[in-house]
């Protein structure tokens, strides 16, 4: 896995800085309303080119953690490390100029627990009830995606634009939107976190029965092999790579659902359970989607 050059460290040039915006739409929550932040970081040239749609990337923060701290709140100059690798990123045609939305799964800070294991129902019920339901229609009503329209049939003819990423508790997330919400994304980035479908750390202690219930549901539905794919990673000094590990060896017995193209498992060298191998493993995955192939 490479390392994100010092250079992406500095602000780049003001006329490839993309923009970040605040979105607040509404969730609920056990029958209560809230009002829910989101920010979503729109390409150099968004503003520029009123026609042009771009691919969208929904991005999961981790225990305690704030929708904001991905993105570093609204503007063009934040000081943010991951904010900052997309403008490079995108500006060395490394990646596509995309849109990525860092949303919560916190109804209100009132939901954060003394231990990240108290955060799973959050993650479940946001894969299944407020991503589809609440986020990805207020996002893509607003922001010029590849669905002309947030109608359920629309959503789903344009999944292979859209992916879902997620680190430590939000790896979690993203491994119940690739359970439950196949049919509106293709593509999906766990990073630091394994699949609790089963139990809590079901990647280490039930690794086989987990795997078993992930390709179960993938056989359920009509997508092949190549209508999905997971590029999953992990610092090489980050605990939960004794989840991810054996997960992922389980999948790949799997071989009708998962194969070495739609199941990569890759290791950032010398990274630790923190943003900065996270930015180093989203710099990795994302020039692998939303590609042609």
């Amino acid at each position: 896995m490479e390392k994100v050059p010092p250079r992406y460290r500095q602000l780049a040039a003001a006329s490839t800085r993309g923009k970040v915006e605040r979105l607040t739409y509404q969730g609920t929550y056990e029958n209560k309303a809230y009002a829910k932040d989101a920010f979503v970081y729109l390409p150099a040239g968004y503003s520029k080119n009123p026609t042009k749609r771009y691919d969208i990337v929904y991005l999961m923060h981790g225990w305690s953690m704030h929708s904001d701290d991905f993105l570093g709140g609204v503007g063009t100059t934040q000081k943010s490390p991951f904010k900052r690798m997309l403008d490079h990123a995108i500006a060395e045609k490394r990646i596509k100029p995309l849109i990525v939305v860092t949303p919560t799964y916190y109804p209100d800070r009132s939901f954060v627990p003394n231990s990240w294991d108290g955060d799973a129902p959050l993650n479940l019920r946001f894969a299944t009830h407020e991503l589809p339901n609440d986020l990805v229609p207020a996002v893509e009503q607003r922001y010029r995606t590849y669905a002309t329209s947030t109608h359920l049939k629309e959503l789903r003819a344009t999944r292979n634009h859209r992916a879902f990423a997620g680190f430590s508790m939000g790896a979690i997330t993203t491994w119940y939107v690739f359970e439950h919400e196949l049919n509106l994304f293709k593509y999906f980035m766990p990073m630091a976190g394994d699949s609790w479908t089963v139990e809590e750390n079901g990647g280490l202690t039930a690794p086989a029965k987990t795997a078993n219930k992930l390709a179960a549901q993938v056989a359920r539905t009509d997508y092949k092999a190549n209508d999905y794919m997971i590029s999953a990673s992990v610092g090489s000094d980050d605990g939960t790579s004794g989840q991810m590990s054996p997960l992922i060896a389980e999948l790949r017995k799997h071989s009708q659902q998962f194969t070495d193209r739609n199941l990569l498992y890759r290791t950032d060298q010398g990274g630790g359970h923190d943003l900065d191998s996270c930015v180093n493993q989203a710099y990795n995955s994302l020039p692998l989607f939303f590609s042609k192939s």
